[in-house]
């Protein structure tokens, strides 16, 4: 049974990974409270907050948000965690382009859909383009095409009768019309 004080620590964690659309996990050994802040200062504009947890509290609250998914064994090691609020592709841009500069912090893993992300995964992830926006509207486009060929391929054969028929018609009306002249 836990502490008062670490059941509310659970509950605050669990809290945030309900909340957040993306938990990037890193560890941050070694890093003075003064480059912490830095990180910290440079990712809030993306709206991630960046927290020092337990990986048993950690675990703990993955496993109280039924995130069953997600790999036990990315809770090893001291872990720091990035959560995510908005932009998942965003706060992974962050993250990644905040390591870019560090020796000292390295990238263990994510929480993403309920799922854990290998380093190499949130990596690729933040090299998305555009972010979460173009990336949606790739897809679109990408199942919008397809779609719309379809629609043409299956409209054709009737749109082309409906053009014989007019065709006809008007031909029919010249013929009245000459021979009534």
């Amino acid at each position: 049974m836990p502490t008062p004080a670490k059941a509310a620590k659970i509950e605050e964690l669990a809290e945030k990974l309900a909340r957040s659309r993306i938990a990037i996990l890193i560890q941050t050994q070694g890093l003075s409270v003064k480059e912490m802040n830095e990180l910290r200062s440079k990712v809030r504009p993306m709206n991630v907050e960046v927290q020092v947890a337990k990986n048993t509290l950690l675990r703990l609250a993955a496993e109280r948000n039924q995130l069953a998914d997600v790999d036990p064994n990315i809770f090893h090691g001291q872990t720091t965690v990035a959560f995510g609020y908005d932009d998942e592709v965003a706060a992974a841009k962050a993250i990644v382009d905040s390591l870019q500069n560090s020796n000292m912090v390295v990238l263990k893993a994510a929480i993403l859909g309920g799922r854990s992300l290998t380093p190499e995964r949130v990596e690729a992830l933040a090299k998305i383009s555009g972010g979460k926006p173009s990336a949606q509207a790739q897809l679109v486009g990408g199942l919008q095409g397809p779609l719309s060929t379809t629609y043409s391929l299956l409209t054709a054969p009737l749109r082309d009768l409906c053009y014989v028929l007019q065709a006809r018609a008007e031909q029919l009306q010249q013929q009245q019309q000459t021979q009534s002249e």
